[in-house]
């Protein structure tokens, strides 16, 4: 019997370690590593998965090339002579920024980054900004903190009242979940709110159920009332804040009237959820669902003031924790990416389509994708299939034929998570890493993107990259360096360990944030732009949100589902009878930007004139982002997929 340490590389609040026991070079048992101070010896069924996807049968093993539209599989020679000599042509002909890398978040881990580092050195190509995921938030939290940081799992023992404003920790957070029960079992509140009525929801003491994208608007309401009855903490405001004085200013301009009637629920409710929170310490853990709009950045903006006002910020059992970006400043991205000294062109993630098909129609002449599934991830489907077949040449790297691979002209095969060693850091929640350990050797075809990289490299004579980047071990000593000088450790003495440089467990404890000012930076309407868009049509009445699923890491887990399977959409049975719609009945979903076939689920946890649906269905299964519209938050050039109007046709 050998134990061998990995951890989960998804894209995942936990970012798990796992602890694998092998005979005979067998997997026979996997599990979360009972000694990591989160993981403590579970893990979800995503990763539990990682070995059923490792040794699928529908595992791609050799490069594919596609003539005349069917394919057929290649050597890798041929594959890397023939891919090499198309990207030299565009390069040459065109530019390297007529090239597109397209690349997500679909590997956790810094080897496979290897890629930022190879297309800089190829001379910069084209590249998303934004994020699909969490970026207003993330920019709303750099605008007010400096940067986004959350508070360890253990701190929220201290906390009297614990808000879990639109996240589902029972099903895409579940190590979180018995620090909620602690909690709750030390005497906390733990007050769930969201338009939908979640599992944890039924796991917490109070639950609110606000209207979609009205959660800016419930922190405005809740700030009034704080200060109405004068229980703001002055001395953080003075001493510690910027700009309080025009935030204060600008929502006296709201009607309590008016808000509720935004909001969504009650006065009386905003008052009962107003004195739960006043009850200090208290913390509130955000999810992304609530940025995910036009006013993505201001939701999150709104929360944090709400916090600073009540004087929660730097105190034991309080905090907005949101993200938690405590490693990445310790890994030499200048060097891990072969950092430009000019900015290549960007476009905004999400307007993919546009940008292709009209901000600069015909220039981009390849694309090359990487850890994502872009055509099925990416909202307007349609325009999206549009756009990626305008373009002539395009490779993606990936496990499996994705609906994004059968869209390509060639697809190479990566190796997984548990076929290489790499630095897994992508929680967005807890404090800790690992560098992994290999578990099995690679499948017979495939290769990892290291190797790919370098292959590539040198049919194209790239001999700066390849001098600069030998080996994969070189590469994670040198992009780890600034960590490793922290922890005084080697690599090899952090191989397989759980370890944290968080040193200590609430942010800002010194009251000192990283935004030029030094203090806390309220919203400011004198500064910034603070319209509220609006958006309404009477022709598609019912507002459309797409959740994460229990089982699925956004499209990864759906590759098995039947083609004859339709998505589940659930609403309330007022909703559906309003259309005449039964139970289990099949529906087509429309919005004006397209429409899905769904099984209409009755379900008293939506609310009224709210539809629900799960994202990460494939194409087969008729892809739910073939309703979301393109668009951007208004910070972070976030993706608005929850601005999703649509209506029921039976």
């Amino acid at each position: 019997m050998k134990k061998i340490r990995t951890a989960c590389s998804l894209d995942c609040w936990d970012a798990c370690a796992i602890e694998i026991t092998m005979e005979d070079h067998q997997v026979v048992k996997v599990q979360g590593d009972p000694n990591h101070p989160i993981t403590k010896g579970f893990l979800c069924q995503k990763g539990m998965k990682h070995l059923e996807r490792v040794l699928s049968e529908d595992r791609l093993t050799s490069p594919m090339k596609k003539e005349n539209g069917t394919w057929i599989p290649i050597g890798w020679e041929m594959a890397i002579q023939e891919i090499g000599a198309k990207l030299k042509e565009i390069r040459d002909n065109f530019g390297s920024s007529s090239l597109l890398h397209y690349k997500d978040s679909g590997h956790g881990g810094v080897v496979k980054s290897i890629d930022n580092a190879f297309f800089n050195s190829y001379g910069g190509a084209t590249l998303p900004k934004g994020s699909l995921c969490w970026s207003a938030g993330i920019a709303a939290q750099k605008l007010d903190f400096g940067k986004p940081l959350s508070h360890n799992p253990d701190d929220y023992l201290n906390a009297k009242t614990i808000l879990i404003w639109g996240r589902n920790p029972v099903d895409t957070n579940i190590h979180l979940v018995p620090y909620l029960k602690r909690a709750k079992e030390n005497g906390a509140n733990i007050v769930v709110i969201d338009p939908i009525k979640t599992a944890t929801a039924y796991l917490g003491t109070h639950y609110y159920s606000i209207k979609p994208e009205a959660d800016g608007f419930l922190a405005i309401a809740m700030a009034k009332i704080i200060l109405s009855e004068g229980d703001e903490d002055t001395t953080f405001i003075d001493d510690r804040s910027r700009g309080f004085q025009e935030y204060q200013q600008y929502i006296d301009t709201f009607s309590m009237d008016a808000l509720v009637d935004k909001i969504g629920i009650s006065l009386e409710e905003i008052l009962e959820l107003t004195a739960l929170y006043k009850n200090k310490p208290s913390a509130i853990i955000l999810g992304y669902g609530l940025q995910r709009y036009y006013n993505g950045g201001k939701n999150i903006r709104f929360i944090d003031a709400l916090a600073a006002l009540t004087g929660n910020i730097g105190i034991a059992g309080g905090g907005v924790s949101y993200a938690n970006k405590r490693v990445v400043e310790w890994i030499d991205d200048a060097y891990a990416s072969n950092t430009l000294a000019f900015e290549p062109p960007t476009f905004k993630r999400a307007l993919f389509a546009d940008y292709v098909l009209e901000n600069a129609p015909n220039r981009i002449k390849g694309i090359f994708v990487t850890t994502s599934n872009p055509v099925v991830q990416l909202p307007d489907t349609t325009r999206t299939i549009e756009a990626f077949k305008a373009i002539p040449f395009k490779v993606t790297i990936d496990h499996f034929m994705t609906d994004t691979a059968q869209l390509s002209d060639y697809v190479l095969p990566a190796t997984h998570i548990y076929e290489e060693e790499d630095f897994i850091y992508s929680s967005m929640w807890q404090p800790y890493f690992r560098y992994t350990e290999r578990v099995l050797p690679p499948r017979d075809g495939v290769k990892s993107e290291f190797e790919i990289f370098k292959l590539l490299a040198q049919e194209m004579g790239m001999t700066d990259f390849l001098q600069k980047y030998p080996d994969e071990k070189t590469y994670l000593n040198k992009s780890l360096a600034p960590l490793l000088e922290k922890l005084n450790l080697s690599l090899e003495e952090i191989q397989g360990k759980s370890l944290t440089i968080a040193e200590e467990d609430i942010p800002w404890k010194d009251k000192k944030f990283n935004t030029p000012s030094g203090k806390f930076q309220f919203i400011n309407p004198v500064e910034e732009d603070l319209e509220f868009i609006s958006i309404q049509n009477h022709e598609y009445p019912l507002h459309l949100l797409s959740v994460h699923p229990k089982h699925s890491l956004h499209s990864q887990h759906f590759k098995d589902e039947d083609p004859n399977t339709l998505p589940k959409v659930y609403g309330s049975a007022k909703t559906f009878q309003r259309y005449g719609v039964l139970e289990g009945q099949e529906i087509t979903l429309s919005s004006k930007d397209g429409k899905i076939q769904a099984l209409s689920i009755f379900s008293e946890n939506i609310r009224e004139d709210v539809l629900m649906i799960q994202e990460g269905w494939w194409l087969k299964n008729q892809g739910v982002n073939r309703m979301t519209s393109t668009g951007v938050s208004d910070i972070g050039n976030q993706a608005v997929f929850n601005n999703c109007l649509c209506k029921i046709v039976k």
